[in-house]
């Protein structure tokens, strides 16, 4: 039988609304998270570090990983209002594009590297960041789909350019490039990779 504090499948995060005091115990976990990570959370811990009571944390989730899960779920929703906005009100899809990457790094400075390598290990982390990254590259395909309707990018296979976005949109996830650089820097790069790879190219007239 699972303790409250034993790692078991995260839920959907708690929809009740907080109190200023739960208010500000949450935001206090999501500033430990984004500085030290998460993987060694525990309720015990955070009552202490935190100096509130358990009762208090277990009004944001009912187990460890149902709070961890509605602290990153709430984390990468902030990320996905800032990126939507950024691709709105731009006169190009190029445009939009680049500043949708460009939120998105901006989005994950705050986040350390014990930050993220939790999110590439932990299960509740894990789960969280998959679907994100799923929805993230949603929004990038049909981004530069309005750019080939547009005549802005060329035609190409959509399905292939898809596959080769969720194919490098994962590996980032999973980290496979953190010892090259981090995956903010790995979001920018991206970015270019799909712009300049998909800019329509037009012989300059004479």
């Amino acid at each position: 039988m699972s303790t409250p504090d034993s790692p078991t499948p995260p839920g959907k995060p708690s929809a009740a609304p907080l109190t200023d005091r739960q208010r500000r115990v949450f935001d206090a976990l999501l500033d430990q998270f984004l500085t030290r990570g998460f993987a060694d959370f525990t309720i015990d811990r955070a009552s202490r570090d935190l100096r509130c009571s358990k009762t208090t944390l277990y009004a944001l989730g009912p187990t460890r990983d149902a709070i961890v899960s509605r602290v990153l779920v709430s984390f990468f929703r902030q990320i996905a209002v800032r990126t939507d906005a950024a691709l709105a009100g731009h006169r190009s899809s190029a445009a939009a594009l680049e500043s949708y990457f460009d939120a998105i790094v901006t989005a994950l400075e705050p986040a350390s590297p014990a930050f993220i390598a939790d999110l590439h290990r932990d299960p509740v982390g894990q789960q969280v960041y998959r679907r994100n990254t799923e929805l993230a590259t949603e929004r990038i395909i049909r981004a530069i789909e309005a750019g080939v309707e547009s005549g802005e990018f060329r035609r190409h296979s959509a399905r292939f350019t898809a596959t080769v976005i969720e194919s490098a949109m994962d590996l980032i996830r999973s980290g496979e490039f953190n010892t090259i650089l981090p995956a903010q820097d790995a979001y920018r790069e991206l970015g270019q990779l799909i712009l300049h790879g998909v800019v329509a190219h037009r012989t300059p007239s004479a």
